[in-house]
């Protein structure tokens, strides 16, 4: 607990806007339908976390951006003054969490929407810091892993809009997006590359995670590789349990989006228990750690992070199950054999790296 509470810890990637968006509640309180509230942040020992504005891939650019800009208005009006504030700069992310705070960073989930006007400059106005550039469809722009490929990795367009998110400070985010499209942000982006979610393929074989060599790649290029906390990116029985499930929850989810994005508040429950009815096998916390000590050995402790997912996942590692947990993590990565100056890099200090050199590459 003492390397802990020195330590600064920043969760990478965690779907908050998209719950409040659902039902709106009270993150000063400990709530029962969530994994991250005020007080589970607290007792977690966190002192950043990002707020991922997801935009479904049902939608289109035009509707999208403005379900992104609902969502940051929702969590905007969430935030706790003096407690949960949003920070948009790597020095005020370390004075905030020096007086205390919890701060909070906007990350877009789902680049697709900026093909609109202005977007990205709207974007970087609003402090998002990092934009995953597509989700599980491939779009106008970008190919996805989980979607058959167009172009290839990104189009004209899309390595225009990634090479101008980089200048204004803004990092591409490559979890979701297929390997071509990968090795095509790495060459186009002047500044570094992060996959904000994302664990390992060799060992659990799921597309949204990421072989070897990319790995690699990332970390040579000054990147950061986010280990992914959801049971099915992280075991292999459980990725095939969640696939099994997917078959069977798929077709109800499609006959219900449009009456979900309409009316979410009365949906998300439904939609929910068609998880919740279907639990994966229990993974235990070991096998995260499997992932990210895999990602050192690829890239180096200076290349590792964690983006849990949490508030997005609808099953939790043994240990690991919300946010109040993350000491189990740290204790975890001292077990394995890490030293104590690698696991303060890995828990936030490397995401406030590239944080500040997004910073210094966009002058």
């Amino acid at each position: 607990m003492d390397l802990h509470r020195e330590a600064l810890v920043i969760d990478g990637h965690t779907d908050v806007p998209t719950r409040l968006w659902e039902t709106p509640a009270d993150l000063s309180k400990r709530l029962t339908d969530r994994h991250i509230d005020l007080p589970r942040l607290r007792e977690g020992g966190v002192d950043a976390l990002v707020f991922a504005l997801y935009v479904p891939a049902s939608l289109s650019a035009e509707k999208g951006w403005a379900h992104a800009k609902e969502l940051y208005r929702l969590s905007d009006e969430a935030l706790i003054p003096g407690q949960l504030v949003q920070v948009a700069a790597a020095d005020d992310l370390e004075k905030a969490a020096r007086r205390g705070e919890v701060a909070v960073v906007f990350g877009l989930e789902n680049g697709r929407p900026l093909t609109m006007p202005k977007a990205l400059d709207d974007c970087a106005k609003m402090g998002v810091r990092y934009v995953t550039l597509t989700h599980w469809a491939t779009h106008e722009w970008c190919d996805a892993s989980t979607d058959a490929p167009t172009h290839h990795g990104l189009s004209g367009e899309g390595e225009s809009i990634v090479w101008r998110m980089s200048r204004l400070g803004i990092l591409p985010d490559v979890s979701h997006v297929s390997d071509e499209a990968v090795l095509n942000v790495l060459d186009v982006s002047p500044g570094p590359v992060i996959a904000s979610h994302s664990s390992c393929r060799a060992l659990c074989d799921h597309p949204r995670n990421l072989p070897d060599d990319l790995i690699r790649e990332i970390a040579r290029k000054g990147g950061l590789m986010m280990a992914n906390s959801y049971p099915a990116f992280v075991s292999p029985e459980a990725s095939r349990a969640d696939a099994k499930r997917g078959q069977e929850v798929k077709p109800v989810l499609q006959e219900t989006e449009e009456e979900y994005l309409r009316d979410p508040q009365r949906l998300w429950k439904e939609r929910s228990r068609l998880f919740d009815d279907r639990p994966l096998p229990k993974v235990p916390l070991a096998a995260f750690v499997d992932h990210i000590v895999r990602i050192v050995e690829l890239g180096g402790e200076e290349h590792a992070g964690i983006g849990t997912d949490f508030d997005g996942i609808p099953d939790t590692l043994e240990d690991l199950e919300d946010a109040a947990k993350f000491p189990n993590l740290t204790a975890a990565l001292l077990e394995r054999g890490l030293d104590a100056a690698g696991v303060k890099l890995i828990l936030g200090g490397n995401f406030l790296r590239v944080l500040r050199e997004g910073e210094r590459v966009a002058g």
